[in-house]
């Protein structure tokens, strides 16, 4: 039996498309729900900020033909990043399969606000859900060409222009055909690997049954040496044997007696002394350890080193830790530390006033970096160095917007802005808000923070 696909078609209605652009992808996206197979259902939804589905999931081709016939241009700002990498986080949460995207866009967008590209990038990755691109290319911009390829090929769908060659006439038939052959050719390829399982468990079985009826036919036969199994002859009347190593066995008796050799299965120790078969890939694993141990620090040391951001630096060695430590000192003094260009080699006290309280957090795993910041109502961590105010740009897992610190008072208060790997405290998760004391523990992905407020 065919697998049914659910297939999302996500229509850009912004008016950066264009009139003629949107006809076109009007016309293929009706072409598509026309011709899917009987056992695929579709759903229609328009995007801007959030998305806004048209209906559910269905097989009937007039609704979803009426419904597409009806898609107007309006006066929108448009967050194709945000929308899929939101979709892809709510199938991932439901473990569902067997879901595809269609997008119609130009991919003009305004800047993430809740996840970065790269945040998709490993969303669509680590999923199965292809996602199936046209791109109107009235207006087109090579940065956002080069995001709709690289979001079609990691999760192995395809990106298509509505210009092309040929593409006088006919375009949403050329344009739709080549998605749903895209569409059928995963699910043959799905129904392919099945089948073969299937094949490869009854053809395990069968050999199974055969080892049985060879075992009741008959008494059970001495299993066969031969010289791969051998491990050392020794002979009774101590001869002298010799192993070849092209596997031949010769023997120099230098008495008169026959030579018997007494032939030994092959053991990780011989006499209490480890064999070399063994010991030598022992010695290969463990210098291929050592060495792969040796990279990653050298990798993770040169991650170490951050960037500095407003409201904050970043500290990565001895000298620099100290100048963390003056730093705080100087907050006896009612004044604030500001690091100089690195050709200064030190700091200088500044008289000067700033409102607000001072945050400090350190990275658990690497106590020399340090994020101190000045805040009077909130601020915003995560890995955008455009959108926030802690910039934590060493940790892919950390969200381009991933958490918010609010001063009320004389608390800090933390809150989780709907990140892809979550908020925790003191292991516990962030769901909607929690106060922070100093020492607390805050995890925003792989990375652990401890506060000092």
């Amino acid at each position: 039996m065919a697998i049914g696909y659910k297939t999302l078609i996500l229509i850009d209605n912004s008016r950066s498309v264009g009139e003629a652009n949107f006809t076109l992808c009007r016309e293929t996206a009706k072409y598509i729900a026309e011709h899917l197979s009987e056992e695929d259902s579709a759903r229609i939804a328009t995007f801007g900020e959030g998305i806004e589905y048209l209906t559910d999931y269905t097989g009937d081709t007039a609704l979803l033909k009426e419904r597409i016939d009806k898609l107007v241009l309006i006066e929108r700002d448009t967050y194709i990043t945000d929308n899929l990498a939101d979709i892809i986080m709510d199938w991932n949460r439901q473990d569902v399969a067997c879901r595809n995207i269609i997008l119609f866009t130009d991919g003009e967008e305004k800047e993430p606000v809740r996840h970065a590209n790269e945040e998709l990038y490993y969303l669509l990755k680590e999923a199965d859900y292809p996602v199936y691109i046209v791109q109107s290319v009235e207006n087109k911009s090579i940065s956002a060409s080069k995001n709709l390829s690289a979001v079609a090929t990691i999760s192995g769908g395809e990106l298509l222009l509505t210009e092309f060659e040929g593409s006088e006439g006919g375009s949403e038939t050329i344009m739709g055909d080549r998605i749903l052959k895209a569409i059928e050719e995963v699910r043959t390829s799905a129904g392919e690997s099945e089948t073969g399982q299937e094949r490869g468990g009854m053809s395990e079985n069968a050999e199974l049954t055969g080892d049985a009826e060879n075992a009741a036919s008959g008494p059970e036969k001495e299993p066969e040496t031969t010289v791969s199994d051998v491990m050392y002859i020794e002979n009774r009347a101590e001869p002298s044997a010799v192993l070849l190593n092209s596997g031949t066995i010769e023997f120099e008796n230098n008495g008169s007696q026959e030579s018997t050799p007494i032939i030994r299965k092959n053991s990780d120790t011989e006499n209490g002394r480890i064999s070399l078969n063994v010991l030598v890939p022992a010695a290969g694993l463990f210098a291929a350890f050592l060495f792969a141990f040796m990279v990653f620090r050298l990798i993770k040391r040169s991650r170490a080193s951050g960037k500095k951001a407003d409201g904050l630096f970043t500290r990565h060695d001895d000298s620099l830790k100290l100048e963390a430590g003056i730093a705080e000192a100087a907050e006896d003094y009612d004044c604030l530390t500001y690091k100089l260009d690195e050709d200064c080699n030190a700091t200088r006290l500044l008289d000067q006033e700033e409102k607000g309280r001072n945050i400090v957090l350190e990275d658990c795993s690497d106590p020399t970096r340090l994020y101190r910041a000045v805040c009077d109502d909130s601020l915003i961590i995560g890995r955008s160095e455009n959108l926030c105010d802690i910039v934590i740009s060493n940790d892919d897992s950390v969200s381009g917007r991933h958490c918010e610190l609010e001063l009320r008072g004389d608390n800090w208060y933390i809150r989780d802005l709907r990140s892809s790997n979550g908020t925790r405290v003191n292991a516990q998760k962030v769901f909607q808000e929690l106060l922070l004391k100093n020492g607390d523990i805050v995890q925003l992905g792989q990375s652990a923070l401890q506060v000092r407020i």
